[in-house]
């Protein structure tokens, strides 16, 4: 991936993670951080806290460090479909830019 998406990435990353974190239960923001959350960490956090309940829900791992662990997953997992994304769409572009044949 190019630097500009790598910095879109970590920008898209961060704001949702800030997100996340910060819902309070009883703010009235706490629905809109969530659903910010909830959007910009798509499909990682879903597939993360599936993973990390699955692999450590039973053990005796705190829930802050279960949190913590569930974030590095959700990154991990958000990394990985941009990154094929952007492969994707590089070969798409590729293609529609190659001169067409004779």
């Amino acid at each position: 991936m190019s630097r500009r998406a790598w910095t879109i990435f970590t920008l898209v990353q961060v704001v949702g993670l800030t997100s996340a974190w910060l819902q309070h239960p009883p703010s009235a923001a706490s629905s809109f951080l969530w659903g910010t959350g909830f959007v910009l960490l798509f499909p990682g956090d879903v597939l993360g806290a599936w993973t990390v309940e699955k692999l450590f829900w039973q053990s005796c791992v705190s829930l802050s460090s279960m949190n913590v662990i569930s974030a590095v997953f959700w990154l991990a997992i958000n990394a990985g479909v941009w990154w094929s994304v952007a492969r994707v769409w590089r070969a798409i572009r590729a293609r529609r830019s190659a001169p067409a044949p004779s």
